[in-house]
């Protein structure tokens, strides 16, 4: 692998927030005693580098507002996924003269990048694997008697939860991978492209091992839910299954999480759903907000004066009438509908990871997928969420596939602009074709190689075993 990708385990001594990070990350450090005994020297110094990640996670390497701004052109986590997903699918488009020739091709989903746009959501998913190999190296290494076992447990527990989680994304994204789950160059400056499968396999047996270490409360992190826990493993966990169709580990893992009454709830008052402090949420990243009116980055770019991107037709028209996620959750900004999960100004936004609502269609999909006879379980889910929303409940006289069909309807208009999941329920359904190839400005269809996006030109120039997705120049 190109060393970029690679993972530096000093690089996470360098701050919360930090600067130059390119040359770091080009350089591909050796595991020693200075990375070890220093940066795993005590529960301290352990915790600050697990901070680091976080960190980077939401806010980048920003040092202020200009560069936080750019973070959801930049960070997966941070807005990058929800901005890709969108534009790739039938969500939003690209109105901004700003990138126009780079995202009007993420509209049409003619996803080929130029040579002077890298592509930032691989680099940036793999730097965050990159920084969870270094702590589970570092901390596996560590002889230090001032860092204690639980912290260990506890540090290797999230690190391995979100290397999972940034290759569901990655998997999701461009299909077959190159695997780095070591800190080790020698071993990753090489690999070839392992099979999705391969890769799925990886991010389940990291997240079973992540759930033994993790705790089932939010006391690590200050009761903020800004730290992984056991029960964003089993979320994950659940949504995993779903995705490679092993319906009943998905309703168990599903039904594990929304069994957790005492801490997770659905927000009956919709416009709660997304502040810090709502009971659904099941993991939520903090951001730099006073630099950005206390907005988070990808609310901040939506809110933008020139407003770079609007909510398409075909998502408005996917409302039913007096729909409150319609009314609560969408803006009319001049003459343009914007996304209102994320506000500007007070209070103040946390990012939302995964809530509560997800899980609760896991677990109806998958129960009419597993067993068509127990539709009525997954209608009376699905009610759940229409209930809040202000609509009609629905009626056992639907079928299963009657009911399948709802239950894409209510991921569509419940997880929109989130984390890309329609992009990822229109490709794992098999119905992007069908869908998207009918859109006015995604036509003419280039092909269903556009499916998955292009590895990076430079990362197979300097790799000799990596080839790139079919449809695609190397």
């Amino acid at each position: 692998m190109r060393n970029k990708i690679l993972p530096a385990l000093l690089f996470l001594t360098s701050g919360l927030i930090i600067s130059g990070c390119e040359k770091l990350l080009d350089v591909p450090p050796p595991i020693n005693s200075i990375t070890t005994e220093e940066l795993f020297v005590n529960n301290k110094q352990a915790e600050w580098a697990m901070a680091g990640i976080y960190t980077k996670m939401i806010n980048g390497i920003a040092t202020n507002a200009a560069d936080l701004a750019n973070v959801p052109n930049n960070i997966f986590s941070g807005g990058l996924s929800t901005l890709q997903g969108g534009l790739s699918a039938d969500e939003i488009i690209a109105t901004s003269v700003s990138g126009a020739d780079y995202y009007s091709q993420r509209n049409k989903l003619t996803v080929e990048v130029s040579a002077d746009k890298p592509d930032h959501l691989w680099y940036s998913t793999y730097r965050t694997i990159s920084d969870a190999n270094a702590l589970i190296d570092g901390i596996a290494l560590s002889t230090s008697p001032s860092l204690i076992d639980s912290v260990k447990k506890q540090l290797t527990g999230e690190a391995l939860a979100l290397r999972a989680f940034s290759y569901f994304y990655l998997v999701n994204y461009y299909g077959e991978l190159p695997l780095v789950i070591t800190s080790d160059f020698k071993k990753t400056v090489s690999l070839s492209r392992s099979p999705v499968s391969k890769v799925y396999d990886q991010i389940k047996a990291d997240l079973i091992k992540a759930k033994a270490l993790l705790g089932s409360d939010y006391s690590v992190g200050g009761n903020k839910r800004s730290r992984v826990n056991k029960w964003f493993v089993e979320a994950l966990l659940a949504r995993v299954y779903l995705y490679t169709g092993e319906y009943q580990l998905a309703i168990n893992s599903a039904t594990a999480v929304i069994d957790q009454s005492d801490l997770f709830k659905l927000e009956q008052d919709i416009s709660n759903t997304f502040l810090p402090n709502s009971p659904e949420t099941i993991f939520q990243l903090i951001p730099t907000t006073g630099l950005l009116n206390n907005a988070t980055p990808e609310g901040h770019v939506f809110h933008l004066l020139f407003r770079p991107y609007a909510i398409s037709n075909e998502l408005l028209d996917a409302f039913e009438v007096n729909d409150k996620r319609k009314l609560t959750w969408i803006k009319l900004d001049g003459a343009t509908f914007i996304p209102a999960k994320y506000s500007k100004g007070n209070p103040v936004q946390y990012y939302k990871v995964m809530r509560l609502a997800e899980q609760i269609l896991i677990r109806a999909e998958a129960t009419v997928l597993y067993n068509p006879s127990a539709k009525n379980n997954a209608i009376d889910d699905i009610n759940q969420l229409r209930r809040r929303a202000g609509l009609t409940e629905l009626d056992y006289s639907l079928t299963a596939d009657e009911v399948l069909h709802a239950i894409a309807h209510e991921r569509r208009v419940e997880l929109f602009l989130e984390w890309g999941h329609r992009w990822f329920d229109l490709k794992r359904t098999a119905k992007a074709h069908d869908v998207l190839s009918i859109i006015s400005y995604k036509v003419p269809w280039e092909g269903d190689h556009q499916l998955l996006y292009p590895v990076p030109k430079e990362e197979i120039r300097v790799n000799g075993r990596l080839v790139q997705n079919p449809g695609y120049n190397n």
